[in-house]
């Protein structure tokens, strides 16, 4: 799939916007968007929501933005390897003085270093505040676009000029981009940016193009001069070359006016020369920093462009960041902690009900097992005080202990074991848990001899005796009490 990328230029007041597509045939413009803001209803964010919602934009493609001109601070000095490593890592502290930003907001980035011999060098060096920086992403965020590069505009036209006019790349020239407030100035030498210089243009806003010229000559001469003394302590060249960027309408006008009155050579920039462009797509406002930004996200990372978001990143969050990101945390905390109460009271109340009629279906069961029970407090204890009764009562009837003889089997041996003939009556029985005890009267002495004998070949019985019987004297009947004691349980 062919990789796209949007290149989007955001001025004072001017928003524009490129949509590039990298091929294997090459590079082609596929949409090109731009738009002056001068009123205050000219909205940015609902410019840049128009992109992708009515331009057609493509959402998925990745984005690069440059920050406006006067968000943006270079600075061209000597310093050594180490420092120059402190640089490349973010640290400004070496540039306080070279900025007009406070060090602890201040984010740099390296465009160009050239070496100035015994481990020293010339290092051109961009950079802005982390305020600055933090207005355009809220921008971008608002319009619904997510950048993954943020640089400047001077380095994203020399990626354009370069691409366009690679004979910029040798020896040095200038690049010159003409804005409506502002004139940019880069020297590049054997493809390296050697110093840049933002200027303000004071040129009316209804002036004619012959006005205009006249003050972008007369500065650009002055400038070239003392350029040229601090970087090369000569005076200019008289090949020296230089790239216009301008718009379309007062290009041509301004490159014979600068020709003219600069002892130079002057090539207006055509960002279609290296590039195709989709048919029928005619931009008539300047679009080489909006493609210059598209451009360095198809070409490779080695082509040098610099991207102030890494900077951002190794800054971390700042503190007013920081502060929207505990109020968010702790809003949501609080409605965590909400929904758990609520969460918690509903189960409480859930529990309760369930609870109440529980305990209402209990004293109804207790009322139906229980109807002599007039006062129902506390129906599990109750129930359990009449079920140990029961077992009390019912341990009567039962064994005692497992494997014994039932007081009923007692009774029945007893019944079924004694002498057929004979006259014998039970008065009392008692039966403990190891022991019966009998008490009843017979005919004779030889009838209760007879009826021990019996018992004693009973397996259930063990130790029969019958102690000191006797004879009533009247009735002529034998009182006796027997005790035996109960084993195993009779096969």
């Amino acid at each position: 799939m062919a990789k796209k990328s949007i290149g989007i230029d955001i001025g004072r007041s001017h928003l524009r916007a490129v949509q590039m597509v990298r091929t294997p045939e090459g590079f082609r413009v596929e949409k090109a968007f731009g738009m002056q803001m001068r009123r205050r209803t000219d909205s940015p964010v609902n410019v840049l929501r128009a992109l992708t919602t009515k331009h057609g934009f493509d959402r998925r493609a990745e984005v690069a933005v440059c920050l406006p001109h006067h968000a943006i601070f270079f600075a061209d000095t000597e310093i050594d390897g180490a420092t120059l490593e402190q640089f490349r890592t973010g640290a400004t502290s070496g540039l306080k003085d070279d900025f007009p930003i406070a060090a602890e907001k201040a984010m740099a980035q390296v465009c160009s270093t050239r070496p100035a011999g015994d481990d020293r060098h010339c290092v051109l060096v961009a950079a802005t505040s982390s305020d600055l920086l933090e207005e355009e992403l809220t921008l971008l965020g608002e319009g619904r676009l997510q950048p993954t590069q943020v640089e400047t505009p001077i380095t994203a036209v020399h990626a354009a000029v370069a691409f366009n006019h690679p004979d910029c790349q040798r020896g040095t020239a200038l690049i010159l981009c003409v804005e409506q407030a502002v004139l940019n100035l880069a020297v590049i030498h054997d493809g390296h940016l050697l110093m840049v210089r933002n200027i303000p243009m004071l040129v009316p806003r209804d002036s004619d193009l012959e006005t205009m010229a006249c003050q972008v000559t007369e500065t650009l001469n002055r400038e070239i001069e003392i350029t040229w003394r601090k970087l090369f302590d000569s005076e200019p060249s008289t090949e020296l070359r230089v790239y216009l960027i301008a718009e379309s309408k007062a290009g041509r006008y301004l490159a014979a006016a600068i020709e003219g009155d600069v002892n130079c050579r002057v090539t207006l920039v055509d960002p279609y020369a290296k590039v195709e462009r989709a048919a029928n797509l005619e931009a008539t406002f300047p679009i080489c920093v909006a493609e210059g930004l598209a451009l360095h996200r198809l070409l490779p990372q080695s082509a040098g462009a610099i991207n102030f978001l890494a900077a951002y990143g190794n800054r971390g969050q700042s503190p007013r960041n920081m502060r929207k990101e505990l109020v968010f945390c702790a809003g949501l905390l609080a409605v965590t902690v909400a929904i758990w109460i609520i969460g918690s009271l509903v189960q409480l109340s859930r529990l309760e009900s369930t609870y109440a009629t529980l305990k209402a279906e209990i004293e109804d069961v207790t009322r139906q097992t229980l109807p002599e029970e007039n006062n129902i407090v506390n129906p599990r204890a109750q129930l359990q005080q009449r079920l140990d009764a029961f077992r009390s009562d019912s341990a009567l009837l039962t064994s005692f202990r497992p494997g014994r003889l039932t007081p009923l089997e007692i009774l029945r041996l007893l019944s079924i074991h004694r002498p057929q003939a004979e006259k014998l009556t039970l008065d009392d029985l008692f039966v403990a848990a190891d022991s019966v005890r009998v008490t009843g009267r017979c005919d004779s002495f030889g009838t209760l001899l007879e009826w021990q004998c019996m018992l004693e070949e009973i397996p259930g019985f063990d130790n029969v005796e019958i102690p000191n019987p006797n004879r009533d004297a009247e009735t002529g009947m034998v009182d006796f009490t027997l005790s035996l004691s109960c084993g195993r349980t009779v096969q």
